[in-house]
């Protein structure tokens, strides 16, 4: 495996921030001291680009196009209430894969699973070796690595609509079968599969997930805020 220092001059990461709802101090702690490969180069390239105000699958296409443009060698979708740790983008670099997620959870029902399912179920960590690396089905896009190999060589989802990695499709019921009709990040781990990416996620990473609450392991808890993550 690859130390930091490897990690971080072999790679340049865009950080897609998808914001919908106010921020907390405490997630802004957590972007302050997000360790980002290419962060060192602002003058040449911005490792940061917010987005609100559009769909959430137009948004995060626009980041993936932008990424793509900018010469960055993956995207970190990271939303605007999720709370890695620190050192979140290099331990997932470290895996050397297209596809990988760290582990936040469930802020609504049912709260304090992780946002990743595997054979049409949440995911249940009691019955996943502690700190392990999980092939599932799905994960969300709340704290998601992909390789720009991977997005180059994917297809459109939709050419039709321009939708091409992202596809929400929940408010498809009736014109597409109903385990089609899922929201755009799961839309893009089933897309992904079918052209032979697989989609992993390291549990070893856990973030926050918060909003009044904070979700964790096993339900919710007050948020607090933590100069360091």
């Amino acid at each position: 495996m690859s130390g930091s220092w490897e990690i971080t001059n072999s790679n340049r990461v865009l950080v897609g921030i998808l914001h919908t709802e106010q921020t907390t101090m405490a997630w802004s702690f957590g972007l302050r001291n997000l360790q980002i490969p290419g962060r060192d180069e602002l003058r040449t390239f911005n490792p940061f680009l917010p987005v609100c105000g559009m769909p959430y699958d137009m948004a995060r296409n626009v980041c993936v196009r932008a990424a793509l443009d900018l010469g960055a060698s993956h995207i970190f979708f990271l939303d605007s209430d999720v709370i890695p740790p620190r050192d979140t983008i290099l331990r997932l670099l470290s895996h050397n894969l297209d596809f990988v997620s760290g582990t936040y959870f469930r802020r609504s029902p049912p709260a304090g699973v992780p946002v990743a399912q595997k054979h049409g179920t949440w995911l249940d960590l009691s019955k996943v070796r502690p700190g392990s690396l999980v092939e599932v089905d799905l994960v969300g896009a709340g704290c998601l690595l992909l390789s720009r190999r991977m997005l180059e060589k994917l297809p459109p989802q939709d050419p039709q609509t321009g939708k091409h990695w992202f596809s929400w499709r929940v408010d498809q019921q009736g014109l597409r079968p109903t385990h089609e009709c899922l929201s755009e990040d799961f839309t893009l781990n089933i897309h992904a599969k079918q052209h032979g990416f697989s989609t992993w996620l390291d549990t070893s990473i856990q973030c926050g997930h918060c909003g009044n609450s904070e979700a964790f392991n096993g339900g919710l808890r007050p948020l607090e805020v933590r100069t360091q993550t």
